[in-house]
């Protein structure tokens, strides 16, 4: 897999932007370009599961010894953010191998893509997400009108 950073892709936009081809896509560019800068850790672990036949995906954090109150999940400008603060631990260890720390973790969502809900069970949170195609942006047929074709009113 390839690793792109900040100056990779300053340099891709930077060649597309003069480009009169590409209208309305410097939004696109600066999320593309904000994701890019996020720094994302090994904690927790996930999994993103697509399934192709509906295009839908599944994000599963693994997060044991974690409550539904010590987390929260927010879309903010097309992007899934999802943290996670257990609090100060008092307990006094002689051994402490599970991590309760502070987490974020950022996904960028792609056109049309919608968070449809979030379940937690059994230490695993999966956030439901899916691709809904507004009506108006589905493929339609255009019908070619004649140039002295009458127009019908129809009454109803």
């Amino acid at each position: 897999m390839t690793q792109f950073t900040t100056a990779h892709i300053g340099s891709i936009i930077d060649m597309l932007q003069p480009d009169n081809r590409f209208i309305g896509f410097d939004t696109m560019f600066d999320r593309l370009e904000r994701s890019v800068q996020y720094h994302d850790t090994n904690f927790p672990v996930y999994n993103v599961v697509h399934n192709k036949e509906n295009d839908s995906y599944v994000i599963e954090l693994a997060l044991a010894g974690y409550s539904d109150d010590d987390i929260t999940i927010t879309v903010d400008d097309q992007t899934l953010i999802i943290k996670g603060d257990k609090g100060e631990d008092q307990k006094q260890y002689t051994h402490k191998g599970i991590a309760f720390r502070k987490f974020e973790k950022r996904w960028t969502l792609g056109e049309y893509m919608v968070v449809q809900g979030a379940s937690f069970e059994n230490g695993l949170l999966k956030i439901e997400i899916d691709k809904v195609i507004p009506d108006e942006k589905k493929p339609r047929v255009i019908t070619i009108g004649k140039k002295n074709a009458k127009k019908t009113l129809l009454k109803g």
